[in-house]
C-alpha cells in the first residue's frame, strides 16, 4: 500500500515510522540522523531503525540453534530467500531456521509495546513483508524521497545531531543487517557453529555443498539473493553491503538493546507449494538480482559421492 502521510497526531497518539536498511543506503550522503530529522519534518513522531527488528530475529535464531544438533542449517527470514529456497520443493525445509522478517518482528514488538498509544505504524523500504496488518502504510524509498522534496524537506540540510530528543538506540548487540546472528555470538552460544555467507554466483551448487559439511554451520544467502533488509539496493549488492550499513551505525552494544520478552515467537512455519508464486511486488524485487534457483537435494549429492578407494 502506498499512501501519503496524515498530519501530525496529538501527543497521546504516535505516528511511528520504521526506516528500512536499504533506505539508509539510498539516502546517502545524508546520514541516518539527518534522515530521522527529515521524517520528523514530515509529521512522524518517532522513527525506529530496522536494526531493532534484526536484533529480535537474531535472538530467535540463536535460541532455535541452541536446541538443534550439529547438522548444517540455513538462516531464512527474508521472504525472497524463502521463496527461492522452496521453489524446487521441500528438500531444504528441514535445514531451514525459518523466522519472520525483521520488519514483521519489529512491527509486532512496537504494537505490543505502544498499544493504544500507536496511531499509525509505517515502513519505508522495499521488503515485501512490510504489509498489512503489521503496517498501516508502506513507502517505496524512491517515492519517499520524492515526497520529501515535494514537501520542501532537504535531507542534506537537516541537523546531524539529536537536540532536545532522546533518540532510539541504533546500536546492535547480536545481529547483522537482515537479522542473521553475528559470527562471534553464533560460535559462543551455539556449540561453536560457524557462519557461512554464500557469495558464489552459482548459488545452488554452493548451497548444496555447504549442506553436506560435517561441521556445524549456519548458511546465510540473504545478500546474494537480494535481501533489502541486509542493505541490498539496485546499486549495491553482495556481502559488502553489510559493511556499508554497519559503517553508518554506532559501535556495538555490550548488552541487549531491545527486549524480546513481549514477542512470544518469531518462528514461521515452512509451507511448500510447488505452484506457489511471488506476488507482483515480490517478483519485481527478486528479478532484479537472480533468476529462480533449483537446489540439488543434499540426499542426492550424498548418494553420488565417490567411495573411498580401499
Amino acid at each position: 500500500m502506498r499512501m501519503g502521510l496524515e498530519t501530525r497526531t496529538s501527543p497521546e497518539k504516535l505516528a511511528v515510522l520504521v526506516i528500512g536498511t536499504d533506505t539508509l543506503i539510498e539516502a546517502l550522503p545524508a546520514r541516518p540522523i539527518q534522515l530521522a530529522h527529515a521524517c520528523g519534518a514530515l509529521g512522524f513522531d518517532l522513527t525506529i531503525p530496522l536494526s531493532w527488528g534484526d536484533e529480535l530475529v537474531a535472538e530467535a535464531a540463536l535460541r532455535s540453534l541452541e536446541s538443534r544438533g550439529p547438522a548444517p542449517a540455513v538462516f531464512c527470514s527474508c521472504p525472497i530467500v524463502r521463496e527461492r529456497l522452496l521453489q524446487s520443493g521441500s528438500d531444504l525445509a528441514g535445514a531451514m531456521v525459518s523466522l519472520v522478517s525483521s520488519p514483521v518482528a519489529l512491527a509486532r514488538h512496537l504494537r505490543s509495546t505502544l498499544g493504544s498509544r500507536l496511531h499509525t505504524l509505517s515502513f519505508v523500504g522495499r521488503c515485501p513483508s512490510a504489509t498489512t496488518p503489521d503496517y498501516d502504510l508502506a513507502y517505496d524509498p524512491e517515492d519517499f524521497f520524492v515526497m520529501l522534496q515535494t514537501r520542501g524537506v532537504e535531507l542534506g540540510k537537516q541537523s546531524d545531531l539529536f537536540q532536545d530528543l532522546l533518540p532510539p538506540d541504533r546500536r546492535r548487540f547480536v545481529s547483522l543487517p537482515g537479522g542473521c546472528p553475528t559470527p562471534e555470538v553464533l560460535w559462543r552460544r551455539c556449540n561453536e557453529r560457524t557462519l557461512v555467507e554464500v557469495e558464489d554466483q552459482d548459488l545452488s551448487i554452493e548451497l548444496a555443498q555447504q549442506l553436506l559439511s560435517p561441521q556445524p554451520i549456519l548458511v546465510d544467502a540473504a545478500t546474494v539473493m537480494g535481501c533489502s533488509c541486509s542493505g541490498v539496493t539496485e546499486a549495491a549488492t553482495g556481502p559488502s553491503v553489510r559493511v556499508a550499513v554497519t559503517s553508518l551505525e554506532p559501535p556495538r552494544s555490550r548488552t541487549p538493546v531491545i527486549s524480546d520478552a513481549i514477542v512470544p515467537t518469531l518462528a514461521l512455519a515452512v509451507e511448500v507449494s510447488r505452484g506457489q508464486s511471488l506476488s507482483r511486488g515480490d517478483q519485481t524485487t527478486a528479478s532484479r538480482y537472480r533468476p529462480p534457483m533449483a537446489v540439488t537435494p543434499p540426499t542426492a549429492l550424498r548418494a553420488r559421492r565417490p567411495r573411498a578407494t580401499e
